[in-house]
């Protein structure tokens, strides 16, 4: 599987390049997501649903078809959210997956589903600002995410 992470601030591509640099099969590019040729694109939901359709889980990524024509990949993944549970009017993450980085779990869960559903000979793309991970100055979030990566790909 070969992963490509797009954004289009370069502050945020430097900072993603330092965490990626070292790693084989991914690279940090500064492009639309539109110009990156790749197989499946992943991005959340609050983008995705009204343009590609799905709705929100917490079990599992969807694979949704893009049938709109609009350059992007020919599959969509919408990673899941974190568990979570109502407590009387509050919704709250569920304890058991409290400390779980919600950028660690959306990537690890699409991956896993990527993987099991399209196999390795796939090309991903990680598009940043449609994860909603593109701030420069966010020096955790590309280090879960790497995290989450590695683990994907080891299973």
């Amino acid at each position: 599987m070969k992963i490509y992470m797009a954004a289009n601030d370069s502050q945020t591509v430097e900072s993603w390049t330092n965490v990626f640099r070292a790693r084989d099969g991914v690279d940090v590019v500064e492009a639309r997501a539109a110009s990156v040729e790749a197989d499946i694109v992943v991005m959340a939901g609050v983008w995705a649903f009204e343009r590609y359709d799905g709705r929100p889980t917490r079990d599992e990524a969807q694979i949704l078809p893009n049938e709109t024509g609009d350059g992007m990949p020919s599959w969509v993944v919408i990673p899941p959210y974190r568990p979570f549970v109502r407590k009387g009017s509050e919704i709250a993450v569920r304890e058991d997956f409290a400390e779980v980085s919600p950028a660690y779990f959306a990537i690890v869960q699409s991956l896993r589903v990527i993987r099991r559903e399209f196999g390795n000979d796939v090309v991903v793309l990680l598009n940043l600002p449609l994860l909603g991970m593109d701030d420069p100055h966010d020096e955790q979030t590309p280090l879960s995410v790497a995290t989450a990566i590695d683990e994907a790909m080891s299973e």
